[in-house]
């Protein structure tokens, strides 16, 4: 079992630039992140009020901390990352007539993205698609009628297992590089 102190020194090298003594807001946005997770997979909704107060907390943190300029960055590259995702679903919908992907999604990777970086993102995706694809299979082996699959938990899910990864091998802190 972990100890505070190694929980504290894991949430400080989890965001990128941000003093050590701000470990709580790697923490704050997690929860905001897992608990929009919870929620999506409960109703099928990212409630926007959760994740717009988690950016918002974010961006102050960093405009305090560091500098504005640092902070619209961060802004910049979250909003970019949901654009892009709103295009991938956009590009899908013309070819196929029916979405891809939630714009939940696009939200919930923005706030991730602000506060975490692009990487740690990537490997939310890329895991979670992962994961889901299993669950998809895993589901249709049991012939349970599958109609929706709901992508922020498995996005919660590659996101931690990204940040353990990057974060603590970039850091040295026993993880095999």
């Amino acid at each position: 079992m972990p100890d505070f102190s190694s929980i504290q020194n894991f949430l400080s090298v989890t965001t990128p630039a941000m003093p050590p003594e701000t470990w709580w807001l790697a923490g704050l946005v997690l929860l905001v992140l897992g608990l929009a997770a919870l929620i999506d997979s409960l109703s099928s909704v990212v409630p926007d009020p959760l994740i717009f107060s988690g950016l918002l907390a974010v961006l102050a943190m960093q405009g305090l901390c560091i500098d504005w300029p640092f902070a619209a960055t961060q802004l910049t590259y979250a909003l970019g990352a949901a654009i892009a995702i709103w295009g991938l679903n956009q590009l899908w919908y013309y070819f196929f007539k029916h979405d891809a992907i939630g714009m939940g999604d696009a939200k919930w990777t923005m706030l991730a993205v602000s506060c975490f970086g692009i990487m740690p993102s990537v490997f939310a995706w890329g895991i979670g698609a992962c994961l889901a694809i299993f669950w998809m299979g895993l589901l249709r082996l049991m012939r349970c009628p599958l109609t929706h699959v709901y992508f922020a938990p498995f996005l919660f899910i590659g996101l931690n297992a990204g940040l353990w990864w990057l974060r603590l091998r970039d850091h040295g802190l026993g993880i095999p590089g």
